[in-house]
């Protein structure tokens, strides 16, 4: 009888633990804040807000690179198909890249990157085309290359750019092979 009683208070404060883990779990806000290091430098990341995608912060050699991602309140409109055949319309914010360059302390860049900067590239549409991507893909002693893409919501359909900022602050585009 001892033994049923103990089960029995066993169970009930299992089944109590259970009942505010579930709770907590349900009612847990969200920490939106990633801090992430990687191979380049002494990098900072953040997810921050809505209107603010992304932020990070690097530093590497005589570069100080700081950029955040942002959504502009323009929207893009795009189509597609549902499985029963349905044609949908359906909207996502473009995106502007505030960068900020150093190199040996001196600002050599200070710039609001838009897909607009690349146009001369695109002979199609601008407006059906997002900022998709900005990322960090190598800092020399002399350059800092972003890898940037420029692309149709929801599709494979891209155009994709190595863009490189020189330590002089000048700046080179180069359009890397679509598939």
């Amino acid at each position: 009888m001892k033994t049923k009683i103990k089960q029995i208070k066993k169970l009930l404060l299992l089944l109590f633990v259970l009942i505010f883990v579930s709770y907590s779990c349900k009612n847990k806000t969200e920490n939106h804040i990633v801090e992430q290091k990687k191979t380049i430098g002494n990098e900072k990341s953040k997810i921050i807000s809505k209107n603010i995608i992304f932020k990070k912060d690097s530093t590497k050699g005589s570069f100080e690179i700081l950029y955040k991602i942002t959504t502009k309140k323009d929207s893009i409109s795009y189509q597609f198909f549902e499985d029963n055949g349905k044609k949908e319309t359906s909207y996502v914010k473009d995106n502007q890249i505030d960068l900020l360059i150093k190199y040996k302390k001196q600002i050599i860049l200070n710039n609001t990157i838009t897909k607009e900067k690349f146009k001369n590239f695109i002979n199609e549409n601008l407006d059906n085309y997002q900022l998709a991507i900005f990322n960090i893909n190598e800092i020399s002693n002399s350059s800092c290359n972003f890898f940037i893409n420029i692309c149709v919501p929801d599709s494979d359909n891209c155009f994709t750019f190595n863009y490189t900022i020189f330590s002089d602050g000048s700046e080179k585009i180069i359009e890397l092979e679509r598939n």
